[in-house]
């Protein structure tokens, strides 16, 4: 294993925040007696954190912090916790918050300020001149994905340039801060500029690394560069009209506009965010949807290979993945009787156990698909039972894979009970099935606009219950001069964005925040928000207005607020999320404002394999892993399961580190792909051309023995001995060969490979054999709950009435993942629904 590195860089910085701390343990922290109210401002994560302290005969008797530019479930989220203990420490000597150590500190800095203030009011406002010695200078941080170095080159007294010399952050997602941010950097001689919204781990890197090279470049004053700051002046207000207006650019958003451009409609985009992307940007970019021509046919059982009617092409079949027949098998004796809820009066509920859950029934609007679905598994199972009794595993059988079967999945994998035991929630079926159908057409839409699969592949990944994803490879067009379009931005919003922009006429605002729905004689005509420099803007809308402002997985206390679902012990202020931090809810706010009901908010997810350190989606699947309990060295799930299943089982058997709870320990075979571009590994064409060996701190180790184990579990304080570990992992194997049940009696529902390795001789070996052990825990995810829509993405009122003139699409909406979403659902569903609200919209206007 790999020891911690420290560069000078990362000395530097400590030895900065050394300073500042020991200053502020050096200053006085009583008040001497004053009364009055004054006033400090330090740099924070995302801006500039202010205190106002009112003193009364020196003592501190009310606290109002602002931080308005720090990460809402972060930052933001501490300000209370902390004013709270800086009343009852009466100073500036806090412990601060664990996970925000930037506002905290910022804070500490920002009181004591107060306290050592001998005026009462405000600080001024103006930029401090600062002087340098003039150079270049490598000033390092910390981003998103990895360091950031920014070469910047000062004068005796400002910055001539600054260059992004090392860089790993996520391509039009966290880089579009650099330019905006050094521009206003360079106005600003100093640090204390805004961040870019969707870019907040990127935007503090930029002015860490600021803050870095100043000190290396001997800047007079470093906490006035850190103050020194860009007021963006307003323009002037802009009013505009077109036939679509489309609040969001990810996913659904997107895919609305471009079909709205299809229809003839002139639309625009309205995006808080500095790019286009929304979170469909920052997914893994797989969607479920079957490929017919790859999986087995019933009226061709024995074919190898079949042609895709859309471009004539020959592919050869899949094969079937080794449990899948177990859960084919339990869905053929799935109860036909209507759901009956009290069946779990006398029976044990776990979420996830559909041998126990298809006894209590079906509801009935699902009954016809789980009809139509038993015919079809009982063909394919007289299609592979002589097969395997002659002797043949089940993955040398073709993958069986059909649209009700996917209906039916996204049902049972919904269908959920509230942690009280009274509700029951499940996805509408009208929408269900609706977004699978459809999706059906929707790669070839795809790829007529110039997107790239994997067209020969149907992948898995974390908690999508089949091998039915369609992995994108990028697009085949290129557009202002972008040397290459790959991953989800290549495939989704490269191809959109230039249908959309193929009119003339048609806009994307972005750096614009919409507020407020123009509602006209109840329909809505149109919204009004506001752009990053404060330019108010109208736009109306001809013929309709869609939401597309994805969901609220970033707002923690709105999660929190409407749970029904998890522990509140597990589900806390202190979790992180996957989600970038403008998906906050504002579109449900502002459709509740027009009259719109919602539902399933109380089901939030969890993405079950999340980095600890700032909660980012790790990526991959459970086939081929094992999941270990920190404590005991045991599997304690079926690690192909749904993500609410294996959250509630890390939350159970994982341990709290540093206030991150529910982690666990994630093994694999070191030369197993994790199955999806992975940051760590080299892709080329949607194909891994070298895995990574390296560790990765705090996130990613290799180990060969027990030794390097022991290692990893000292680090984090893990009680578990690495002999259990071995032997669990090769009890697993063991099972897996010989096509079994591992000894610990946790079924598999899909595996597909060892952890240790078998040799052309088919010897098998585990220790000595290099491994993989990813350190991960629960984060929010996805929040199933939202806008109540009809098929056609109307929003519905309380009353069951459609508002006129209003339409929603993707995660802003609810009633159709229910309880739990399966892994890849969310990409089809945006999609289709952003096209269908676009088609909804052209029909009612005929």
């Amino acid at each position: 294993m790999k020891g911690k590195k420290f560069t000078a860089a990362s000395v530097s910085a400590f030895v900065a925040a050394a300073a500042v701390l020991s200053g502020c343990a050096s200053s006085s922290s009583t008040a001497s007696g004053k009364t009055g109210t004054y006033h400090g401002e330090a740099q924070g994560f995302g801006g500039i954190v202010s205190a106002d302290v009112t003193f009364d005969n020196g003592k501190i008797t009310d606290v109002v912090l602002t931080g308005d530019k720090e990460t809402p479930t972060i930052g933001g989220a501490a300000l209370d916790e902390l004013k709270k203990q800086v009343l009852d420490a009466g100073s500036a000597e806090i412990d601060g918050v664990s996970g925000a150590t930037h506002t905290s500190d910022a804070v500490k800095e920002a009181v004591q300020q107060a306290i050592d203030a001998t005026e009462e009011g405000t600080s001024s406002t103006g930029n401090t001149a600062v002087t340098f010695t003039a150079g270049t200078y490598t000033g390092t941080a910390t981003g998103y994905n990895g360091p950031v170095e920014l070469d910047v080159t000062f004068s005796d007294s400002g910055i001539d340039d600054i260059q992004v010399k090392t860089s790993s952050e996520t391509a039009h997602v966290g880089d579009v801060a650099y330019d905006i941010m050094f521009a206003d950097a360079k106005e600003a001689v100093g640090s204390g500029i805004d961040s870019v919204s969707g870019a907040t781990f990127t935007s503090r890197a930029i002015k860490d690394a600021l803050d870095d090279a100043a000190q290396q470049a001997g800047v007079s004053d470093l906490s006035a560069f850190q103050k020194n700051t860009v007021v963006h002046s307003a323009g002037d207000p802009i009013d505009e009209t077109y036939d679509v207006v489309v609040i969001g650019a990810g996913g659904a958003g997107m895919a609305a506009a471009a079909q709205a451009v299809q229809n003839g409609d002139s639309v625009v985009v309205v995006e808080e965010n500095a790019e286009i992307g929304g979170n469909t940007l920052v997914s893994g970019g797989q969607f479920q949807s079957v490929m017919k021509y790859l999986v087995w046919d019933e009226n061709d059982p024995e074919a190898t290979e079949a042609v895709w009617d859309y471009n004539g092409q020959t592919y050869t079949k899949l094969k079937a993945t080794q449990g899948q027949l177990g859960v084919l098998k339990t869905i053929l004796n799935w109860s036909e009787k209507p759901f009956d809820p009290t069946y779990f009066d006398t029976h044990d509920y776990v979420a996830g156990d559909i041998e126990t859950l298809s006894q209590a029934g079906v509801h009935q609007e699902y009954l016809p698909t789980l009809q139509a679905l038993k015919k079809e598994i009982q063909a394919y199972i007289d299609y592979a039972q002589p097969k395997l009794d002659a002797g043949a595993s089940e993955s040398d059988l073709t993958l069986f894979s059909t649209v009700n079967l996917h209906i039916f999945q996204t049902y049972y994998g919904g269908l959920r009970r509230s942690a009280d035991g009274k509700d029951w929630i499940y996805g509408d079926y009208d929408l269900v099935s609706q977004f699978i159908e459809d999706g059906q057409g929707l790669k070839e839409w795809l790829e007529d606009q110039g997107s790239l699969f994997a067209d020969d592949k149907q992948l898995t990944l974390i908690g999508a219950l089949w091998y039915r994803e369609n992995m994108n490879l990028g697009c085949d067009i290129n557009k202002d001069g972008e040397k290459e379009a790959t991953g989800n931005w290549g495939t989704y919003f490269l191809p959109l964005r230039t249908t959309v922009e193929s009119v003339d006429g048609n806009e994307i605002m972005t750096r614009t925040k919409a507020e407020n729905l123009i509602i006209d004689n109840g329909k809505v005509t149109g919204v009004t928000g506001t752009q990053y420099d404060g330019t108010p803007v109208t736009l109306h809308a001809n013929k309709g207005v869609v939401l597309a402002t994805g969901g609220y997985a970033a707002n923690i206390q709105m999660v929190i607020d409407n749970n029904e679902y998890w522990d509140s012990q597990y589900l806390t202020s202190g979790i992180k999320t996957t989600n970038r931090s403008s998906l906050q809810g504002d579109g449900i706010v502002m459709g509740e404002a027009a009259g719109a009901a919602t539902t399933g908010m109380g089901f939030p997810q969890m993405m079950p394999i999340s980095w600890i350190d700032n909660g980012n989606l790790a990526f991959g699947g459970g086939q081929y892993a094992v999941y270990i309990n920190p404590t005991t060295g045991k599997r304690f799930v079926d690690e192909s399961a749904e993500r609410d299943v294996l959250s509630l089982g890390e939350f159970a058997n994982g341990i709290d580190y540093n206030g991150t709870k529910g982690v666990f320990l994630e093994f694999t075979n070191a030369n197993t792909a994790i199955g999806i571009p992975y940051p760590y590994d080299k892709y080329e064409n949607g194909q891994v051309t070298e895995i990574s060996h390296d560790d990765v701190e705090n996130r990613v180790y290799y180990v060969s023995n027990a030794e390097d184990i022991q290692k990893v579990l000292d680090q984090y304080g893990m009680t578990a001995k690495p002999e259990d570990i071995y032997d669990t992992i090769r009890q697993y194997d063991e099972a897996y060969l010989a096509d079994g049940t591992p000894s610990d009696g946790i079924k598999k529902s899909a595996w597909n490979a060892t952890i240790g390795t078998v040799d052309s001789n088919g010897d098998y070996k585990l220790e000595g054999e290099l491994l993989r052990i990813r350190v991960m825990a629960p984060s929010t995810h996805h929040t199933m709950g939202g806008l109540v829509v009809d098929t056609k993405r109307h929003v519905m009122t309380t009353d069951g009435a459609s508002i006129d003139g209003l339409y929603a699409a993707g995660e802003v909406t609810g009633g159709i993942h229910a309880g739990n979403r399966l892994g890849g659902n969310a990409i089809v569903e945006v999609l289709v629904s952003g096209r269908t609200a676009a088609n909804a919209i052209d029909e009612d206007n005929k």
